[in-house]
This record gives C-alpha cells, sequence and structure tokens, in this order.
C-alpha cells in the first residue's frame, strides 16, 4: 500500500546551522586582509539594498568588503593596543557599532572619498526615510509615474483603501473621490505612505556607501608611521542619513587585555548562539518583495 503523502516530513529550515569553525573561518579571513592592505575603512550605508551591496563588492573586485557579524570581525582586528594586530588597528575594530562595514584596500583616500561621493542607486523609500518631494494626486483616475503615466489595475484599488487613500472603484479604474496629498517633502514617510510611493512607481531613497572613518598603514597626510587613523567630517544631510540607518558613531569603550573575565566567555557564546539569526536587511527586502505592484509592471 503507497505511503500517504501527508506522512511526509518537510523540513522548512532555509539555512545550515554555523559552526565555530565558520567563526573562526571569518577571524582568518578579516586578519589575511588586513594583513594585506594598506588602508581600513569603516562605511555606513544608507538605504540598504542586498543588490547593490553585491554589486559594490563586484566593483571593489580586488579589495575587500565586510558586512555583518561585527562582533567576530572586531575580535578578529582587535579592540585593545595588547590584541590588534596592526598598530592603530583597534580604534578601527572601536568603531564597529551599528549597521556599518569594512572596506579593506589598497586604493588612495582621495579614489575612496570620490568614487562613495559619485556611487549612489535610485530605489524605494522606506519607513522612516524622508520625502525628497511633495506629492499630490488630483480627483480621478490614478495614474502611477511611468511614461506615459498608466492608470493603476482594478485589483490595487483595495489595497489603496486600505492605505488611507479616498478612492473608488469606477469603470473597472481606481479613482480619487477627491484631491489627496501621499507625502509633504521633508516628512518622514510612514509605512503606509512609503507603500502607496511604491504603487504609483515614485523612487526617493538613494543606496550609498558612507565612509566614517580609515586606518593608514602609510600614514596619514602630514604624519608617518603605521597606525593613523582619520575620521571623516559629515555633511548635515550624510549625518542624518547615518543617524536614520541605526549607526552608532561614538566608539565602544575600550578595556585592557589583562581584564578578560567571564565577560568575554559570554560574549563567545552569544557570537555563537546569534549565527544563525536572519540578516536584518534579508528582513525587510523580503517584507518589500511581498508588496504588490502594478500588474505587468517591472521595478
Amino acid at each position: 500500500m503507497a505511503r500517504t503523502k501527508r506522512a511526509k516530513v518537510v523540513s522548512l529550515t532555509q539555512t545550515k546551522a554555523k559552526t565555530r569553525e565558520h567563526k573562526e573561518n571569518i577571524i582568518e579571513s578579516v586578519r589575511d586582509a588586513a594583513n594585506q592592505y594598506s588602508y581600513i575603512w569603516v562605511f555606513a550605508v544608507s538605504n540598504m539594498r542586498n543588490a547593490y551591496l553585491s554589486e559594490v563588492r563586484s566593483l571593489w573586485n580586488g579589495s575587500k568588503i565586510f558586512f555583518g557579524k561585527l562582533r567576530v570581525i572586531a575580535k578578529a582586528l582587535g579592540e585593545t593596543p595588547e590584541e590588534e594586530i596592526r598598530p592603530g588597528v583597534g580604534k578601527i575594530a572601536q568603531r564597529l557599532r551599528g549597521n556599518v562595514g569594512l572596506l579593506m584596500t589598497d586604493s588612495p583616500p582621495a579614489e575612496v572619498l570620490d568614487w562613495c561621493s559619485d556611487y549612489r542607486r535610485l530605489d524605494y523609500a522606506r519607513m522612516g526615510n524622508r520625502a525628497t518631494e511633495t506629492v499630490k494626486l488630483p480627483a480621478g483616475p490614478v495614474h502611477c509615474r511611468t511614461d506615459p503615466p498608466e492608470t493603476l489595475p482594478h485589483s490595487i484599488e483595495p489595497q489603496l483603501r486600505a492605505l488611507g487613500m479616498p478612492t473608488q472603484l469606477k469603470m473597472g479604474v481606481p479613482t480619487l473621490l477627491e484631491d489627496y496629498t501621499v507625502c509633504k517633502k521633508g516628512e518622514k514617510l510612514t509605512a503606509e505612505k512609503a507603500q502607496i510611493l511604491k504603487h504609483l512607481i515614485i523612487q526617493m531613497a538613494h543606496f550609498r556607501l558612507i565612509p566614517l572613518v580609515y586606518w593608514s598603514a602609510v600614514g596619514a597626510p602630514g604624519e608617518d608611521g603605521e597606525g593613523s587613523v582619520v575620521e571623516m567630517p559629515l555633511s548635515d544631510e550624510d549625518r542624518e542619513l547615518v543617524e536614520t540607518s541605526n549607526v552608532i558613531l561614538e566608539p565602544k569603550a575600550s578595556r585592557s587585555a589583562n581584564s578578560k573575565s567571564r565577560m568575554d566567555e559570554d560574549e563567545d557564546e552569544d557570537d555563537e548562539d546569534g549565527m544563525d539569526e536572519p540578516n536584518e536587511f534579508d528582513a525587510i527586502e523580503a517584507r518589500d518583495k511581498a508588496m504588490m505592484l502594478p500588474e505587468g509592471m517591472q521595478l
């Protein structure tokens, strides 16, 4: 007699458990790169998108980019003068707080700064981003921002109503019953407003890498010797982007290697226990993909 399909066990696990060996491989990779390159940058990411981060990795093919597992990376670099693998690197390890990453490269600072200034990718804004323009919709059929403008499909109308828009389906077309302001320039977007803008194909966010500080093996301008650490001045715009990206600008307080105690062992256990947790940005992108767009339209 054939077995019923109801008895079939299906595993819903999508990731394999990380082991101590995986953690040690990360530490070894970070140390090898830190000993190889002349500059180590700490950068913040504005409007994180995994697809664009992959593009950045390919563009900096001759360099190394590390993003995630910051506590492991900090331990690999060494956070104190006694632990740091190269003079001054401990100051970089102390800056690994919040949503930041590392770029290890031989490219001079001027080249890195010029690239970061020029590189940006337009994308849809998320909750918490500030609107870059005022969006007002007149009463009548709802059009998305395409060339030429197109009306939204009828299947979208219930979602628009659920998001707070005064719409009604008239002759198969989502129609506004009165003028409606989606957002005003400069205001922080709610989740509902961000989703409405996405339905309207209006992009207000830029994926960017914002350099915060770098370590130099060849010395900073006007200085000699290995281990110079240079802070990057932030414009008001960049500072706001950094703050909204959950980046902690203040370095973590260092402590002597001789003062290690049970706390260090607990941190090691936490690192291992947390290695299987999904990346925060993966969860955000999964949520965004679930947000429906007008049928037949591509991002």
